[in-house]
Formats: C-alpha cells, structure tokens, sequence
C-alpha cells in the first residue's frame, strides 16, 4: 500500500505570507582611503622649517550619504622614540567629511617640518598612517599611532563592507 498526499482545504480567504526582499542599495557601507599625497622630501639644511602639504584622497563607495572619519598620523624618522626630535610628530588631521555615493574628496594639511638632530635624520624620511571610518565612529579603537593596530582595523571592518581600502601606510618627506 503506497501513501498519498492529499490537500486540506482551509477555511477563509488565502492570506498573504510576507517575505523579505532586498531594497536595492540600503546598507552598502564602504569609505575608501584613496591616495596620500606627500611631498618626497623636505629640505631642513638651512635650518628653518620646511612646509609642505598632505593630501589625502577618501571616497564614498558606498551606496548612501555617508560621514566618513579621516585620520593621519605621522612618525618622524627614527620612529615613535623620535630620537632626532622632528615635527610633525601624531595626528596630523583628524577630520570628518560628508560624501554622496560615489563622490570623493580630497583632505589636506599644511605641515611645518623640522629636527633638531637634523644631521641623525638626514635621508630618514617619515611615515605616514591614515584611516578612513565609514560613520566616523571609530575614532577611539583608531587613536594617535593605533591605526596599524588590530583594534583600529576590527573597528573600521566591522561597519564597512569593504574593509580593505580602509587604512594606508606610506613613507613620504625624507628628511635633506
């Protein structure tokens, strides 16, 4: 004997069973660090402080107004024990923008360099770090010098669905 299914007639109109769809674009989240822009030296022989911009690039690629979080730090020659005791030294712009999807923008400082060892710091150049934080709410796992960390790169991922354009690090402005 073989079992069949047979359908039970229910009672009433049919009733409509909601199911979930996905609204086109909602909750793309992704700030993109783009580009530093860095002088490739600073000529300190003379003395006096050299001044030269930064310009980092950050862009939204996301597909919603976005506020975006942009942090540099700089690391003079020698590293964090700044041993030639140059400037800049830590966070050298910590900013917030606002971009539409797809639109970029570019952020920019202007920065006095010098050291006073600048025999010890001659050819050394500079390390730049920077992070882009999509809602700009990472500020405190990404503080001055903790954007290489661990802690500031969960922090970017966890809100950003491309965690990979979020943080670069480049040498600029050796020191002549």
């Amino acid at each position: 004997m073989t079992a069949t299914a047979t359908a039970t007639p229910t009672q009433g109109p049919p009733t409509a069973t909601a199911t979930a769809s996905p609204t086109p674009g909602v909750g793309n989240h992704d700030a993109r660090l783009k580009k530093v822009s860095a002088s490739s030296s600073v000529v300190l022989s003379d003395g006096q402080p050299d001044i030269k911009n930064i310009v980092i690039q950050v862009r939204n690629e996301g597909d919603h107004t976005e506020t975006i979080g942009v942090y540099v730090d700089i690391i003079p020659p020698g590293g964090m024990t700044n041993p030639y005791g140059c400037t800049p030294f830590g966070r050298v712009i910590n900013t917030v923008v606002t971009l539409a999807p797809g639109e970029q923008t570019t952020v920019s400082a202007s920065l006095s360099f010098s050291c006073a060892d600048l025999a010890g710091a001659t050819g050394q150049t500079y390390t730049i770090n920077a992070a882009a934080d999509a809602h700009a709410n990472d500020a405190g796992a990404c503080a001055v010098f903790q954007i290489q960390t661990m802690t500031c790169f969960n922090a970017l991922a966890d809100d950003d669905n491309d965690s990979s354009d979020n943080r670069v690090t480049t040498n600029g402005y050796q020191v002549k």
